[in-house]
């Protein structure tokens, strides 16, 4: 049957145009679909109900960001020439999160194997995915893992994929802000999207771009201030990692944890999981779990999972770290109302970072056709400073225990 391009809807691009039946192949694979069954924003829907599209979502408007960037850069430069540097960037846009696990970050705080390392293994090892890239030539997956690592390949699609104005962001940012319902992770992608070109091998904005990349470079920091780094969503993370921390600790003490085989392999030995293993595991799967667990014969882990499952999340109170006295007075009031203190009480400091113009700045093209670095021409990004603040999560119960010991736990939650 003669091939005809795809086109497939989508709310932040209007299409994905997909005019290569290899990338077809690519999209196609199981390993590429299961991305459907884990969600971009990871517990994020708990705080914004609208936060349920997908890293499959997500993936397919990175590499429409990425076709339309090429197509730009070809236009005005003559980059890429070579249909192998197009295939290599756009499939680089597309596989990028093919190693992402179920809720994505917070696992990688239970679990030491990060995303990163699954999508080098599922490239190189998952036979469906690795026959197509391989129909390329014998080395296209070899470079593909190189340049998603950084370790290789070519500057300007580095740039592309990785750096503080890539493809992965330029989607993110607009798809996270439609589904959260906020208006101010907004920005003009046509504009910034023409607004680039390559020069001296590197890609670079042109001057007149100047208050366009301050927009995006905006709507990343509210993005980040106003949700990824969400109280709610912060606290709901941490007891997603609770959960699995005290079920990963009764596995290890021998005790019956009911589990699905593909969390099984990986409570196991997360070192000797396999990669068809490892793709079976999806949100589908770790909520499972958690509804076995909530039935199951261990208190701590039960209430932990019903408190996920049914959105009881811990309160967030924002505040300097404890002291030691304040920790241990937090200890006592959790054991006074039966709460295991070293489940229930917990706290994270959460950066913020700002533009970062040390070694990974955005060059910026002069009228003069010298380069400079963003942050030296503009106030506002310079302003824009990393932060950071800590919060303390505990049972909203701790909050509303009558007596001394509730009203010094007020006092250190300040409320």
């Amino acid at each position: 049957m003669a091939w005809s391009d795809k086109v497939l809807k989508d709310p932040v691009h209007d299409e994905v145009l997909v005019d290569d039946p290899w990338l077809w192949r690519l999209i196609n694979t199981a390993a590429f679909q299961r991305l459907r069954r884990i969600r971009q924003l990871g517990t994020s829907y708990l705080t914004f109900h609208g936060a349920e599209h997908s890293r499959f979502t997500h993936s397919l408007g990175t590499y429409e960001t990425m076709r339309r960037v090429l197509a730009h850069l070809r236009r005005e430069t003559g980059w890429p020439s070579d249909e192998r540097d197009r295939k290599l960037a756009l499939s680089a846009a597309l596989l990028h999160d093919i190693g992402h696990g179920p809720f994505s970050h917070t696992f990688e705080t239970v679990y030491p194997v990060h995303h990163e390392q699954w999508t080098r293994r599922i490239l190189q090892e998952d036979p469906e995915l690795r026959f197509v890239l391989d129909e390329v030539d014998s080395g296209f997956t070899d470079d593909l893992v190189h340049l998603l690592g950084k370790q290789a390949g070519s500057p300007v699609i580095r740039q592309l994929i990785a750096s503080q104005l890539d493809v992965d962001r330029m989607d993110y940012l607009l798809r996270d802000a439609l589904h959260t319902g906020v208006s101010y992770g907004r920005f003009e992608l046509a504009r910034l999207i023409r607004s680039l070109t390559v020069a001296d091998g590197r890609v670079v904005l042109k001057w007149q771009a100047l208050h366009t990349v301050e927009q995006y470079i905006l709507a990343r920091y509210f993005m980040y201030t106003q949700v990824y780094l969400h109280p709610v969503t912060v606290g709901s993370d941490v007891l997603v990692g609770q959960i699995l921390r005290r079920a990963g600790e009764l596995w290890a003490d021998g005790q019956r944890v009911d589990m699905p085989p593909p969390l099984a392999a990986l409570f196991a030995d997360a070192g000797e999981v396999s990669v068809a293993q490892y793709l079976e595991l999806d949100e589908s799967t770790l909520v499972y779990a958690f509804h076995m667990w909530s039935h199951g014969p261990d208190p701590v882990l039960a209430d932990l999972a019903k408190r996920f499952l049914h959105r009881r999340l811990f309160a967030v109170v924002v505040r300097p770290e404890p002291s030691s006295e304040e920790w241990a007075a937090l200890r006592t009031a959790a054991r006074a109302c039966g709460f295991h203190p070293d489940y229930y009480i917990c706290g994270r400091t959460t950066g913020m970072a700002g533009y970062v113009s040390l070694g990974e700045g955005i060059p910026l093209l002069r009228p003069s056709g010298e380069s400079t670095e963003l942050s030296q021409v503009s106030r506002l990004v310079r302003s824009l400073n990393v932060d950071a603040e800590y919060r303390l999560f505990l049972p909203k119960e701790l909050l509303e225990l009558p007596g001394p010991l509730g009203d010094r736990v007020r006092s250190i939650a300040r409320v």
